[in-house]
């Protein structure tokens, strides 16, 4: 009897119970719909399909909500809202991965780690991609610490030269004429910043070479193939061994309500087909930093959802009344849906704080969680 309980108490509490202690993920993709909160994702479903619910994110296995507070305002911005999201620390907004100890624009608050530099640190690959600007602020929370997302030439530096181990090895994003500005005005140049970085900054995706593992490309224009840029990033990222952390963002603002729209369903089909490709091997998460003031207030089935001209304009605009949609140019502070697949998705269920998803994805790759 003593025998027995004694090898009870030093079996791991899932065999005791019958459990298979869940795989631990090779790999991890974060996508990220800027502005894609849960209005936004039933209109794009509508817009795209004419029917609710048909979105993939809205089907994945394992959804909850998720709260997008910062440290000290109910709405946040893309800088507090993702920096939150890739650290588990909030801050104010404007500031990048740094803690709430900063001032925007006046004062550094102490850096905070991201998952991505956590990656780096054991050896995997990391790749961040944004059809937005490459030193935005959302994709800008996983490398850089600056106290003002707009230190555009500071950021870039950081994205070639901040990252732990040997840097991040896929950077894929628009917004090259704003950078190139940026340094020529603090009297450097990309040529000069790739170089310090031992980087070579592309113009195309068709630029890549086949045989490369890494790769950096800042292009011109935001309307480049989403699709194929994951694709090359998971290609050029598979090649470690010790597996990759992927972050993808799609800007999703419905100020141009058509336009946004699109790109959700676009963003949507991207991310099914990566998750059908991924395997079981994979954390597949979905979210957004924040919510957008858009709102479905009529339309039939078997039309369509937007009528008017100026659900095709953009810029800015307020007050926008069409049909069957309005929209308010302005973040807001609901909550947003997290889908997930894979090891770790089951952690995402219920009501989450922003901060949650960092140890959800901590845990998918079984590391040490830090205190909140």
């Amino acid at each position: 009897m003593r025998t027995s309980l004694l090898i009870l108490l030093l079996l791991p509490a899932a065999v005791v119970s019958g459990r298979q202690a869940e795989p631990a993920a090779r790999n991890v993709i974060l996508f990220l719909a800027d502005a894609g909160g849960i209005p936004t994702l039933s209109a794009a479903s509508l817009h795209g399909y004419g029917e609710g619910r048909r979105l993939f994110v809205q089907r994945m296995p394992h959804i909850g909500l998720s709260d997008t507070a910062t440290a000290s305002q109910f709405v946040t911005d893309s800088a507090a809202g993702m920096t939150a999201i890739v650290t588990g620390q909030r801050t104010h907004n404007g500031v990048v991965g740094q803690g709430p100890d900063a001032v925007r624009g006046v004062k550094d608050g102490a850096p905070l780690t991201t998952i991505l530099e956590m990656a780096e640190a054991r050896g995997l690959a990391t790749g961040v991609i944004s059809n937005d600007a490459l030193t935005g602020a959302t994709p800008a929370a996983l490398y850089a610490k600056v106290n003002d997302r707009n230190k555009t030439a500071e950021i870039f530096r950081q994205a070639l030269g901040g990252a732990p181990g040997d840097g991040i090895d896929v950077l894929i994003g628009a917004g090259r004429p704003q950078v190139a500005a940026a340094l020529v005005a603090e009297g450097s140049s990309l040529d000069a910043v790739a170089r310090h970085g031992g980087r070579t900054v592309l113009a195309a995706l068709d630029e890549v070479p086949p045989a490369a593992t890494r790769a950096v490309v800042l292009l011109e224009d935001q309307e480049f193939d989403l699709g194929a840029a994951v694709a090359i990033a998971r290609r050029l990222l598979s090649a470690n061994p010790r597996g990759y952390f992927l972050m993808v963002e799609s800007d999703t603002h419905t100020d141009s309500i058509r336009h946004g729209l699109d790109r959700m369903v676009t963003f949507d089909r991207v991310i099914e087909a990566t998750a059908a490709a991924a395997g079981p091997d994979t954390l597949v998460l979905f979210t957004a930093d924040h919510s957008f003031d858009l709102r479905v207030h009529g339309g039939m089935s078997g039309k369509p959802l937007l009528t008017g001209a100026a659900a095709e304009r953009g810029g800015g605009m307020a007050g926008v009344r069409l049909p069957n949609v309005r929209m308010d140019d302005s973040h807001t502070g609901e909550e947003v849906l997290v889908a997930a697949q894979g090891p770790g998705a089951a952690r995402v269920h219920g009501y989450l704080a922003n901060t949650d998803l960092f140890r959800i994805m901590l845990a998918a790759f079984g590391w040490s969680t830090p205190p909140p």
